[in-house]
């Protein structure tokens, strides 16, 4: 099994979940500075040059919450046994790839990548994404009304969203903010050497 990786938050969604199922792995750093998901051996494993890309029992999952759901049920662990469960895991990661991420990633790029790079931010960007992602975060808010995790046990829906929450601000949403601050204190989340 290997992870072709990078330290921005997808390849850690799918970092953290092996950690947490305990599997064995190669690490493949890509850089993406030196353009290595835009080489050939690469855009053999991702069409789209992206990371990660997770090789796996002679495939690849090639979008990070496809990963994850196949280790889910491979596994028979992190993962809802019942077709409730199965409904509300599959809803809430196609919420966080299809709307959570795009709000996310203006804070990330704007709160790590370009600070990295040695520039500022932009916080106008940042404020009109907290006004979209107040919905979002709110929807998160409400299925930890009681809760640890997301669907109650850890899962790897969970995975899916923890590397964004440590840049969000989540003051109006203590649940969120004290479930960020429970998969922070995880043995997988110190295994991951979160740089940010």
């Amino acid at each position: 099994m290997r992870l072709h990786w990078f330290w921005s938050t997808n390849p850690q969604k799918v970092r953290l979940a092996l950690e947490e199922l305990e599997l064995d792995y190669e690490l493949v750093p890509v850089d993406l500075a030196k353009g290595a998901h835009k080489q050939a051996e690469f855009l053999a494993l991702h069409p789209r040059g992206k990371v990660p890309a997770l090789e796996i029992d002679g495939g690849v999952c090639w979008e990070s919450n496809a990963a994850l759901e196949y280790l889910g049920m491979r596994e028979g662990r992190l993962w809802p046994t019942e077709p409730v469960g199965h409904t509300e895991a599959l809803s809430l990661l196609h919420m966080e790839s299809g709307a959570f991420q795009d709000q996310a990633g203006v804070y990330f790029f704007n709160r790590v990548v370009l600070p990295a790079a040695g520039k500022e931010g932009d916080p106008g960007r940042v404020a009109a994404a907290a006004k979209k992602m107040t919905r979002l975060l709110t929807v998160l808010d409400d299925r930890l009304d009681g809760k640890d995790y997301l669907l109650g046990d850890f899962t790897v829906v969970d995975c899916s969203f923890a590397p964004w929450l440590p840049i969000l601000d989540l003051d109006a949403h203590p649940r969120v903010a004290a479930w960020r601050d429970r998969l922070m204190a995880r043995p997988s989340w110190t295994a991951c050497e979160f740089t940010y």
